[in-house]
């Protein structure tokens, strides 16, 4: 039984749109509006990382015993690999995709247990994914499943998923789990705070908003622009949000925080300017980023800045217990 259009778009999580092409199915995680605007204000690389599928699901409750689907992948980000993880019940059993030293499209064909259950397909951070042909067995049931809350996510390299290998356990994706919320991943990488992008209509109504900008700022900024831009950016959101929980996310550890930058000062003093910041904001609390990762390169890919598949973990569980005391 191969899925229409109409069933694909209702399983998809992660996406303000959906749409079909000759390479199939696509998914969008911005606005065309919102994903130009990134063409006009950065540049055409960041409106290519627009494209990537960074937080997009597909999740169901099926009786099918084999799902199947092609897949091809295109620029999404500097990083040339890309995986799908597929989860039953909770529980991870299959991992498919590339390297990308060969190839940009592929096949999976995976087995699932008989009965009812829940299965859930994580798209790739890294690539623009879209898929074909996708297949149960004939008659299955597909019965859309949805989390009860909305979690939006800003933020630069490390919110968009740099560099998880298994997308699921990118901090975003693992923590909108925990929140049993479904994540809509605006991040980019490489980006600052970017008061502009809120100037444009949003189409998701979130309960919870984390920011998880700072760490391009102070690298590449002058104290000056840092406040100016930050401060225009959380003045807009939490106007444009009113009703939910915003959280302000400030840089996590990073092995050169107390290098010299135009920012003038260690990262460190990063947290207490967002704090002063957010401070006349009712609805935006700020949470402490050293003290969500480890302090030892050994937990990030690069072994200074981006973390790996563990150190996310860390990230996801320190952060949801701090985010869940406000909920």
């Amino acid at each position: 039984m191969k899925l229409t259009f109409d069933t694909i778009r209702d399983i998809a999580c992660g996406a303000v749109s959906v749409s079909e092409s000759e390479d199939g199915f696509n998914f969008f995680r911005f606005t065309s509006e919102q994903s130009h605007m990134y063409k006009a204000f950065r540049n055409v690389e960041y409106y290519q990382k627009t494209l990537s599928t960074a937080g997009v699901r597909l999740a169901m409750r099926t009786d099918s015993e084999r799902m199947s689907f092609d897949f091809k992948f295109a620029y999404g980000s500097s990083r040339r690999f890309g995986w799908f993880d597929i989860y039953e019940d909770g529980l991870l059993i299959d991992h498919v995709g590339d390297e990308g030293l060969l190839h940009n499209s592929g096949h999976a064909d995976i087995r699932l247990s008989p009965g009812f259950k829940t299965v859930e397909i994580y798209f790739p951070w890294s690539k623009a994914a879209s898929i074909s042909e996708f297949e149960l067995d004939d008659g299955a049931s597909v019965v859309p499943v949805k989390r009860p809350r909305k979690l939006l996510c800003y933020g630069d390299s490390i919110t968009h998923g740099y560099d998880a290998i298994f997308p699921s356990l990118s901090y975003a994706n693992r923590l909108a789990a925990m929140l049993g919320a479904d994540p809509v991943n605006k991040a980019i990488g490489g980006d600052t705070f970017f008061p502009e992008l809120l100037a444009l209509t949003e189409p998701v109504r979130p309960d919870i908003v984390t920011v998880a900008y700072g760490t391009n700022d102070w690298n590449v900024h002058s104290r000056e622009v840092f406040e100016d831009h930050c401060g225009r950016f959380f003045e807009q959101l939490s106007k444009k949000f009113p009703d939910a929980k915003i959280f302000a996310i400030t840089p996590i550890w990073r092995q050169d925080k107390d290098k010299e930058t135009k920012f003038g000062a260690p990262l460190d003093e990063v947290e207490p300017l967002i704090r002063s910041i957010c401070s006349g904001f009712a609805n935006i609390t700020v949470i402490g980023g050293m003290r969500m990762t480890p302090h030892y390169s050994e937990f990030y890919s690069d072994r200074y800045l981006h973390p790996n598949d563990l150190g996310f973990c860390h990230y996801a569980n320190n952060l949801y217990a701090q985010i869940s005391r406000y909920l």
